[in-house]
């Protein structure tokens, strides 16, 4: 089914749940103390090397996925024969369980062109440039309602506000620095300054459709914000329809990005690390405490009100018809609708997250962790529990194997390794690894002259993941000075129990 023209509707006058830029920060990094990394997470955590030099543009890439849609429950099977949700056999009961209110899907990435650390007779001294990109789409229950119901039945009512297409892109500057404020207790923190580059926030408090035998109610109210440096076209009705062409120029591309402090932000981080004997440690860190304020390059479409027009008709058993239905709905309702342009300017969080974390060392190079993370949002927050076994041999290896609790989510393992070779060292992390797989065969189908479905050709996948909750990854590369000691000890140093 072809949603093209709709899904341009909703990102305009969608609904935001509590925008923010949560990109997950990787778990089974957070006890790899041989990784300069460590201190992202928890600046408290000083690597064990006395300096390090990321290389540059290769020293740390991070990518990864959130979402509640690719669940066991998206594909189902009934007598050998799997489907999906546009499939008339399709049970949408257990999906509306995993979703709730709203199917969401989140992608970000990560690159950082320039981090450093030293250590110092103060204290551990680091700085990082990142390059972060957050995207995110909900897509409300009721829309998979429609086709649930094979489309608007006469009395139905629609509730779109949950509706979501949320962005930012922007660059951070981070200045660290941690030291023993005791001689068990560490301290971290990390100061940021944030430059938005651009971004599109949606802010709308009601979108219901109301269907009837003759005539349709709308009722909505909501705003949808913008800061881009590349200007947003409108049609003769107000809605934005298309975006101008992007300028090569090499002049106009430094204004835009290196140059572009019109949307200012600040953030910071904090972290405690208290070794409590030679065997526990505890720690604790507060992250993205912050925001962007968008003031630059600013554009705005509000619409407040209830509108009414002519009801659409529909067959039910034809999905095309469908597809037409949903076109026709948004240009009756970009006919009715009155939108009000401006340039109102908005503000964004990046979604702090709340770590606590113990580990126990039964030797000195093998470690047992425990840690929860906490990621709130706006009228909602995240809670996983994790445990981990690492292994730390010496200064030229350093794993963990660690498994992830997530309430309301799926649990999965986690996988982080660090190699090296003499200055040099390679480190990879990855959370939420999927370890079900199987194969698909989905059956397809469409329709005949007669609007008739018919059963075509099934698609085949020889395997996949049964379910993918999430996904993230991390790599890249360092120069490590003086790592063979962890902070100012050294590292086989051991009580005398071990």
């Amino acid at each position: 089914m072809k949603i093209n023209k709709i899904a341009v509707f909703f990102l305009l006058l969608g609904s935001c749940i509590g925008f923010s830029g949560q990109a997950q920060q990787i778990i089974s990094l957070y006890y790899l103390e041989n990784i300069p990394q460590v201190q992202g997470i928890n600046p408290a955590m000083a690597p064990r090397a006395k300096g390090y030099i990321g290389i540059p543009f290769a020293n740390s890439t991070y990518v990864g996925i959130n979402t509640d849609m690719i669940g066991s429950e998206l594909i189902q099977n009934s007598n050998g024969r799997d489907f999906s949700l546009l499939d008339s056999s399709y049970n949408y009961a257990p999906f509306y369980k995993r979703i709730g209110k709203a199917a969401n899907f989140s992608a970000y990435q990560t690159i950082v062109p320039i981090q450093f650390g030293f250590s110092g007779e103060k204290g551990y001294f680091s700085f990082s440039w990142s390059e972060k990109l957050n995207q995110s789409i909900a897509i409300p229950k009721d829309f998979f309602a429609v086709m649930d119901n094979g489309g608007f039945p006469d009395g139905s009512k629609y509730d779109f506000s949950p509706f979501a297409i949320n962005a930012q892109y922007y660059r951070e500057l981070s200045f660290g620095y941690s030291y023993n404020f005791m001689s068990k207790l560490r301290i971290g923190f990390h100061a940021k300054l944030l430059q938005g580059l651009a971004a599109i926030k949606t802010d709308i408090e009601t979108f219901d459709l109301k269907t009837g035998l003759d005539k349709w109610d709308l009722a909505l109210k909501g705003t949808v914000y913008s800061s881009s440096p590349v200007e947003i076209l409108t049609d003769s009705t107000g809605f934005p329809s298309d975006i101008g062409e992007v300028s090569t120029d090499i002049k106009d591309l430094i204004d835009m990005g290196l140059l572009n402090f019109s949307n200012p932000g600040i953030a910071a981080d904090f972290g405690v690390d208290y070794e409590h004997n030679e065997a526990w440690t505890f720690s604790a860190a507060l992250n993205d405490v912050g925001f962007i304020s968008w003031k630059g390059n600013l554009k705005s479409f509000s619409a407040d009100g209830a509108f009414t027009f002519n009801g659409l008709n529909l067959n039910a058993n034809n999905i095309d018809s469908l597809d037409l239905v949903l076109e026709e709905l948004t240009d009756s309702i970009k006919n009715v609708v009155n939108i009000e342009q401006g340039t109102k300017s908005f503000r964004t969080g990046l979604g702090p997250k709340l770590y606590v974390g113990t580990k126990y060392n039964v030797n000195h190079y093998f470690y047992l962790g425990a840690l929860s993370r906490t990621q709130f949002a706006k009228n909602d927050f995240q809670q996983e529990f994790n445990v981990s076994a690492n292994l730390n041999l010496y200064h030229f290896l350093t794993t963990t194997l660690n498994y992830t609790y997530s309430i309301n989510g799926a649990n999965t393992v986690g996988f982080g390794l660090a190699l090296r070779g003499g200055p040099l060292q390679f480190y990879m992390a990855m959370d939420y690894l999927p370890y079900a797989y199987r194969s698909y065969s989905i059956q397809t189908s469409s329709n005949d002259a007669q609007g008739n479905p018919v059963l075509g050709d099934p698609m085949k996948i020889p395997i996949a993941p049964t379910t993918l909750d999430n996904f993230n990854v991390v790599f890249g590369l360092n120069i490590l000075f003086g790592a063979n000691g962890f902070r100012d000890e050294p590292m086989i140093e051991t009580d005398a129990r071990f």
